[in-house]
Parts: C-alpha cells; sequence; structure tokens
C-alpha cells in the first residue's frame, strides 16, 4: 500500500477548516478590512492587516469545528456533550486546541479591545448555535455576531468604536443578513431534517424581496457611514456597484434554483470588494489632497 502524500494528509484537515469553501472567510475579510481603513483614516499599519487577518482565519477554523460538534450533537440526542468530545480522533482535538490558542494569540498582539469584540462575537455564535432549532431568527443571531469582523477591525487601529464604526456594524449585520438568507435556502432541505428554523423558511419564495431590503438599508448605513466620513465620489461609486450586483443577484435568485442562489451567495465578495474599493480610494485621494 503506497504512502500518502502531503496533499491527501492535509486535505481532510482543509475540509475540517471549510478552507475548501472559503466564500465566508472572504466575507470576514472584507469587513474587517472596512472597519481598519475607516479606523486607520485609510492608513493602516500593515504588521496590522496581516494580524487581523491571520486571526479571522484561525478564529473561522475553530468555529466550524464547534458547529460541526454541534451538529453532531443535534444529530445525536440521546448523547451527551462529554460522549460526543470523547468519540472525536485526538488529531482533532489537537487541531482544534492549536486554532483556540493561536487565535488566542493573535487578538492579544491586536489589544485587548480587538479580544474582547471577538469574545463577543463568539458568545453570539455560541447562543445562534443552541437557539437555531427554536427561533427563526437564527440568521440574524449569527449575524450580528459575524458582523463584530468590521468592528475588530476598528479596534485593531487603537480606537474605540464611534459613530462610524457602529454604522458600519450596522451596515454588516444587515449585509450579511441577506447573504445568510441566501445562503440558508440552500440548505433547507438538510436544515428541516435536524430542525434547524431559518428566515427562509418564513418568508419562502418572497425571500428575494427580504434579500432586496436588507441590502437597501445597509447601502443606506454605508452611505451614513462615508458622509460622516466626508468620503466623496469614489466612496458614491464603490456603493453604486455595490447596488447594481445586489440587482444582479436578483437575478440570479428570480428562478429559484440552487445554483442561483448559490452564485448570489459568492456574488457578495464583490459586494464586499466594491466597498472596500470604495472606501480605499476615497481615502487615497484624500491622502493626495486631490478630494
Amino acid at each position: 500500500m503506497s504512502t500518502p502524500s502531503w496533499n491527501e494528509r492535509l486535505l481532510p484537515w482543509l475540509r475540517l477548516a471549510r478552507l475548501h469553501r472559503p466564500t465566508d472567510l472572504g466575507l470576514l475579510w472584507l469587513l474587517a478590512l472596512w472597519g481598519l481603513w475607516l479606523g486607520a483614516d485609510g492608513k493602516p499599519s500593515p504588521l496590522t492587516v496581516i494580524l487581523l487577518l491571520l486571526a479571522l482565519l484561525t478564529v473561522r477554523a475553530a468555529a466550524w469545528l464547534v458547529h460541526d460538534l454541534a451538529t453532531a450533537l443535534l444529530a445525536r440526542p440521546q448523547h451527551t456533550l462529554a460522549a460526543v468530545l470523547r468519540a472525536l480522533p485526538k488529531p482533532l482535538r489537537l487541531l482544534a486546541a492549536i486554532e483556540l490558542a493561536l487565535s488566542l494569540l493573535l487578538l492579544l498582539l491586536l489589544g485587548w479591545q480587538t479580544l474582547l469584540v471577538t469574545l463577543a462575537a463568539a458568545v453570539l455564535g455560541i447562543v445562534f448555535l443552541v437557539l437555531r432549532r427554536r427561533t427563526f431568527l437564527g440568521e440574524l443571531l449569527l449575524a450580528l455576531a459575524f458582523a463584530g469582523a468590521a468592528l475588530a477591525g476598528v479596534t485593531a487601529t487603537g480606537a474605540l468604536p464611534g459613530k462610524t464604526a457602529w454604522l458600519i456594524y450596522t451596515a454588516a449585520v444587515l449585509w450579511i443578513s441577506a447573504g445568510l438568507t441566501q445562503y440558508a435556502a440552500l440548505h433547507l432541505q438538510q436544515h428541516a431534517r435536524l430542525g434547524i428554523k431559518s428566515i427562509t423558511m418564513l418568508f419562502g419564495t418572497a425571500d428575494r424581496w427580504l434579500v432586496a431590503l436588507l441590502q437597501l438599508f445597509a447601502l443606506a448605513a454605508l452611505w451614513l457611514a462615508g458622509q460622516q466620513e466626508k468620503l466623496g465620489i469614489f466612496m458614491t461609486l464603490g456603493l453604486m456597484a455595490a447596488a447594481a450586483l445586489g440587482v444582479y443577484q436578483q437575478y440570479l435568485m428570480a428562478a429559484a434554483s440552487d445554483q442561483g442562489y448559490r452564485r448570489a451567495y459568492v456574488n457578495n465578495l464583490w459586494f464586499g470588494i466594491a466597498v472596500f474599493c470604495g472606501i480605499t480610494f476615497d481615502f487615497l485621494c484624500k491622502l493626495q489632497a486631490h478630494c
């Protein structure tokens, strides 16, 4: 029997950390970059950027392990948490410990404020896992946790969250809620089998309009944040591009197919990139004294 290659050995661990499906990681990073650029007035430290992106990578990997553990408990309600933990392979428990230790170290390097924001987001994530069989508003709970990346971006610069930071956080909650609604539509059957509720179940075929409304309010909050920071034409262009992408997502979802919803969900990366480019180019213009 041939010895497995390094690729074959690593692939299962990469899958556990969902690194083969990095859409949600990209969304986390984009939220953090929004916060970093606004918190640092367009001049974040390269080291801070690297540390925060690495911290979010490890936190996200650990969060997926916790999610899988919660799903295993749902599938085996007769088993206790301790029994499920004992059944986990030793390498998996070691991986979880390493990810948590790395996350803590990186967050400590970014400062106690960023650590507190991340811990608060983690608590919200756990509340989501506990309540997702009892409430149809699970996407909102998860979005509140997810959007913590934007606040972490602000606090990583050493700034306390002010009016702009909370506007960005509000926009992030609304935008991520829209994306999670699209994601939930892809997993309705699996969620129904596990007894997991979602807002998509409430809205049914009208979920498209919920997504549109959430994105519209997210863009409004982003516009207000731009006004607060006196951002100009590039921010406006970025928001217009994001709005156009939102319309495109409506087109993708119109067929009510899994492929359409999947493409719409992934398209949120371009939505976030459009907003980030608007923020970045506007600050560059201001720094060059051309705006």
